[in-house]
């Protein structure tokens, strides 16, 4: 992220890929939630040193940004806090002598993604880092087994390679089971 696009973001409000930490000293303990989150989503960037008051960011900075930007990545990689070894992408900005630094959390191939235990398994939503569901996280686990077939792509693949007369039994249970079905369940 460029330093223009850092500043605009803090002219707006932290959403589901963009969080704020107020840390100058030490890495506040929350953080561990929004690298969860930020892993079982989408990714996002975590930034140290911005302090909010409202809707309103203020720059602060970081007091010693070696020892921040090592204790926050040793942590992702050492494989003892997290169920597995996670990677981000760092970022060193200079405000008026105040030193912010800010870390791309990408999203994880392997989820979920939580400290501890299960239970600290954090997805983003908005501009919150929330505790999974029992649900979301049997989802996680399930497509990590079984994978999420349904969005890979089949080079080489068409829609004529379809079985017609199963496609069409498809849709007559469809329209059997669920009158109310909301496609049209038509074949062109």
């Amino acid at each position: 992220m460029m330093k223009e696009e850092l500043l605009q973001k803090l002219s707006e409000i932290e959403w589901d890929d963009f969080e704020c930490k107020a840390t100058q000293d030490k890495l506040p303990e929350d953080v561990w939630e929004t690298v969860s989150a930020f892993s079982n989503t989408s990714g996002g960037w975590i930034v140290f040193g911005i302090k909010q008051r409202g809707k309103q960011f203020e720059i602060h900075g970081v007091n010693n940004g070696e020892k921040t930007e090592s204790d926050f990545l040793n942590i992702l990689r050492n494989g003892q806090k997290f169920n597995m070894r996670l990677s981000a992408q760092g970022q060193k900005y200079n405000f008026d002598g105040k030193l912010v630094l800010a870390f791309f959390v990408p999203s994880s191939i392997v989820k979920p993604i939580y400290f501890g235990n299960p239970i600290n398994t954090f997805i983003r939503t908005g501009s919150g880092d929330r505790r999974a569901t029992e649900t979301e996280v049997m989802a996680m686990m399930r497509d990590q087994t079984f994978g999420s077939k349904s969005e890979q792509v089949v080079e080489g693949t068409s829609i004529n390679d379809l079985n017609n007369s199963s496609l069409e039994t498809y849709r007559n249970q469809i329209r059997n089971d669920n009158p109310s079905f909301p496609y049209k369940l038509v074949v062109k």
